[in-house]
């Protein structure tokens, strides 16, 4: 499968809690990563390759800040250069791993996989009304799927399949969403908005607010393809009060490979924060909607990966973000092809 995805981007690696005094592997776009915390809690990102036999680091341990290799004992320092070799004195001049730039922004870990100078000069993305994170309470998950990246970004720029997908999440006096109120593009990022005519709280909305179903809300939505890395989605419950509740998911979306995708996601709100019941719903609630989201892309995924078979696709109005998204990701990859064949 032709790679579709660019390295000239920062992709989140991994949680924040998911590195800690261990070794944790990970492939990311296609490449075999180790990750590990110094003694000073810095994260550290290298090749998880030994340069001697390609025995992977991961299988090794950590002596200190270095990184020993499970096989012969050969031992790196963070920055990938080879530190000692325990059967001779001397280490061969300029023997190395490569070490990838990271930045940790909790709950994420970003990784620059491309152009090691290009790094510096494109901070990891933020969500602009998220900020540090003060005043809403979050879960998160990973999750592993079966499918190319673009298939999810597409998927999350146009909710209309909620009707077949997610029926028991649409209010009940909506028979339709309305189309997208507009679509803004820049010249990376694409931005959607839809707001819904009022309609009594669908079950899961009452849950969450404590309030009786009967109650009537207007929503917002807000979609945002930030990066080929990242989607961002704000939903907000808005009562005829000009009272507010607000929810947040944050897609980290970092291939594995051409085929499988790894989802790094954060669900958060900005109300009730310390109720541990709102959390454990919304926490299971967003990880079912992700697993069936999941089945859905991964069927597609294996039919397009059948012999033969050509992505032949018949688009409508409400893929116009997803359209633009693609195209984005796709100028990307064409930018680094054709600057790669120039030198």
């Amino acid at each position: 499968m032709r790679t579709n995805y660019p390295f000239n981007c920062w992709y989140v690696a991994a949680l924040s809690d998911e590195v800690g005094a261990g070794l944790l592997a990970r492939r990311l776009l296609d490449k075999h990563v180790v990750l590990y915390r110094r003694a000073s809690g810095e994260v550290v990102a290298l090749e998880d390759r030994c340069v001697h036999r390609a025995y992977p680091l991961s299988e090794g341990r950590l002596d200190g800040d270095r990184v020993v290799c499970g096989y012969h004992g050969f031992s790196y320092e963070p920055d990938g250069c080879l530190a000692d070799v325990p059967s001779q004195e001397n280490v061969p001049p300029g023997a190395r791993v490569a070490a990838y730039p990271v930045v940790e922004t909790a709950p994420f870990i970003w990784i620059w996989l491309g152009e090691p100078r290009a790094a510096a000069l494109r901070p990891p993305p933020r969500v602009p009304w998220y900020l540090d994170g003060s005043g809403w309470t979050s879960t998160t998950e990973v999750l592993r799927v079966e499918a190319n990246y673009l298939l999810l970004h597409e998927h999350y720029l146009d909710l209309t399949d909620v009707f077949v997908t997610h029926p028991e999440v649409v209010p009940p006096d909506i028979q339709q969403l309305p189309p997208l109120n507009e679509v803004e593009i820049s010249e990376r990022s694409v931005a959607y908005t839809r707001s819904t005519p009022p309609s009594r709280l669908a079950p899961w909305e009452s849950a969450i607010t404590g309030l009786p179903e009967e109650s009537v809300a207007t929503r917002r939505e807000e979609g945002t393809f930030v990066s080929p890395a990242l989607h961002t989605q704000h939903y907000a419950i808005e009562l005829e009060d000009s009272e507010s509740y607000g929810l947040l998911r944050i897609h980290g979306f970092t291939p594995e490979s051409p085929g499988s995708t790894h989802v790094f996601l954060q669900m958060a709100r900005n109300y009730a924060g310390a109720e541990d019941s709102v959390t454990e719903y919304l926490r299971i609630m967003f990880h079912e909607w992700a697993v069936r989201d999941a089945a859905i892309l991964e069927t597609i995924q294996r039919r397009l990966d059948e012999p033969g078979a050509r992505r032949r696709d018949i688009n409508v109005k409400a893929d116009r973000a997803a359209i633009r998204a693609r195209r984005i990701a796709m100028d990307m990859v064409d930018d680094e092809t054709s600057r790669f064949t120039a030198n």
